[in-house]
């Protein structure tokens, strides 16, 4: 079942500084970003995008696809909290393949 609950990778990703025992600003420097897009992120405020997941993988060893799985689990828990709200007056269809004969 979908979670409703995911929270966001910037949180793991501070997390993953402090480990390294890394100031943010030698992250950012690092990551060859601004100290404030790297407080953007693990504050929770932005999304990790494509090009700082591949940041992420070159220098601290990561993959690219962890980080962007992370980011899609946070946006898709935060999407479904919606979804009655969202869903509200849409039709459904049944597939042709999969309806009663």
């Amino acid at each position: 079942m979908p979670t409703k609950s995911a929270p966001h990778p910037g949180l793991a990703l501070k997390r993953d500084i402090e480990a390294q025992g890394l100031s943010n600003a030698r992250a950012a420097q690092a990551l060859g970003v601004s100290r404030s897009q790297l407080h953007r992120v693990t504050s929770g405020d932005c999304a990790i995008s494509p090009d700082l997941a591949l940041r992420l993988e070159f220098v601290f060893g990561s993959t690219a696809a962890h980080w962007l799985r992370l980011q899609a689990d946070h946006d898709a828990a935060r999407v479904r909290r919606r979804a009655k709200e969202i869903t509200r007056g849409l039709e459904r269809f049944v597939p042709a393949h999969k309806a009663p004969a």
